[in-house]
């Protein structure tokens, strides 16, 4: 099995390079259950990423991607986490990435902030729905219902149950399942969340099983089906402006229902309406985005602004490989134009069949080259994606 995920650890090929490549446009991501939320969440979605996958287990792949961008990714329980992937995807938004490994499976992606969820087909969509309208329920019931409103994150270890994950979660909006019995058994991988509400999280685990939920105005919980006809909805993560747009859409979409649950807007109705208004939020995402470039790429410096690498870091935790093999790899990887006398380094008394260990943290990608080639007697010139390797003198 190998596999380079950008910003993931990397068994690359012969050489044999165990590296940590964090390869995003920032510094490296977060350990453990720290995700990206709220307008963030969509923002590291758009970035450019890519990934080398050979034989690389759906699962471990998927979660090491979400770890490196910071971005919670949710494998439903019905697809299979060790089916191998072969892959390779250069210079997508990650939105993309993820949509592609999901239906090179077979499955299909809802983004739904600020979780990333893959399953099996036509589950998507009816996952959407279903979370909408489990809102809207704890709407209607008042005080009890909004206890189960409040966002939090949440972990679990290795061998967990659904049972225990759903009586736990219950607690903290004081709610009891009145038939404990129903959650069916599975054991679960040690798993994080961001912050989601009690009704989102019971909404993603029983969906798994085509199960959801009723609640009632005491805090009871009953664990029912999912219907076979479920009404059309979705909910909206628009920030502090939820409850002006959610007034402006109710007039532009009379037949929906539009209601607002911190910085998200719950609509249900026509499918053709929902449609409208995710076209509408990605116009506005996009423009805003594209805003921001404009004004970073204003303040950044020439070399900047013409060099692809400029914004990217790079960390190698435990590099090996021989010489040769780790400067042909890392060119292939970083798809740089490489230009290498290789008779004059071994003229100049260098092995390029010696084996070599380095380390890079939260480095340029210059100070990658230098890690590799200087302790050996080798120096390089780097423009763009071209570089000349050569001896020192």
């Amino acid at each position: 099995m190998t596999y380079h995920t950008v910003g993931v650890q990397a068994l690359l090929g012969m050489v044999a390079i165990q590296a940590l490549l964090m390869a995003t446009s920032f510094a490296s991501g977060a350990e453990g259950g720290s995700f990206v939320t709220g307008d963030a969440f969509w923002q590291r979605l758009d970035r450019v990423t890519g990934i080398f996958w050979t034989d690389v287990p759906l699962r471990e792949g998927i979660f090491r991607l979400g770890r490196t961008h910071d971005v919670a990714i949710v494998l439903d329980r019905r697809c299979d986490p060790d089916r191998e992937v072969t892959l390779t995807i250069r210079d997508r938004t990650l939105r993309e990435v993820i949509a592609a490994i999901a239906q090179s499976c077979g499955y299909e992606v809802a983004f739904v902030a600020p979780i990333v969820y893959i399953g099996p087909v036509d589950s998507a969509g009816r996952l959407e729905t279903i979370m909408a309208a489990r809102r809207q329920d704890a709407l209607k019931v008042g005080k009890s219902g909004l206890a189960g409103l409040r966002p939090q994150s949440v972990a679990w270890p290795r061998l967990s149950t659904p049972r225990q994950l759903i009586t736990l979660w219950l607690q903290e909006a004081n709610w009891e399942v009145t038939n404990p019995d129903a959650i069916l058994h599975d054991l679960w991988p040690a798993g994080a969340l961001p912050p989601l509400t009690v009704v989102d999280r019971l909404t993603l685990v029983l969906f798994q099983f085509d199960q959801t939920f009723e609640l009632d105005e005491s805090g009871k919980v009953k664990i029912v089906p999912i219907p076979n006809s479920v009404e059309t909805g979705r909910q909206f993560y628009v920030g502090p402006r939820a409850r002006i747009l959610a007034q402006q859409w109710q007039k532009m979409f009379p037949d929906c229902r539009v209601s607002v649950v911190g910085d998200d807007v719950i609509v249900q109705g026509p499918r053709e309406a929902l449609d409208r208004l995710s076209e509408l939020l990605k116009v506005e995402r996009t423009t805003t985005s594209h805003r921001d470039s404009r004004e970073s790429a204003t303040t950044s410096s020439p070399a900047a602004v013409g060099d692809p690498f400029s914004q990217r870091r790079f960390t190698v935790r435990e590099g090996r490989g021989t010489l040769e093999g780790v400067i042909q790899q890392l060119a292939q990887q970083l798809n740089l134009e490489m230009e290498f006398d290789r008779q004059r380094a071994v003229q100049a008394g260098i092995r390029l069949d010696q084996p070599i260990r380095f380390q890079v943290q939260d480095g340029t990608i210059d100070q990658l080259w230098q890690a590799v080639l200087e302790p050996h007697g080798l120096a390089f010139q780097r423009m763009g994606r071209s570089i000349k390797i050569y001896p020192k003198k």
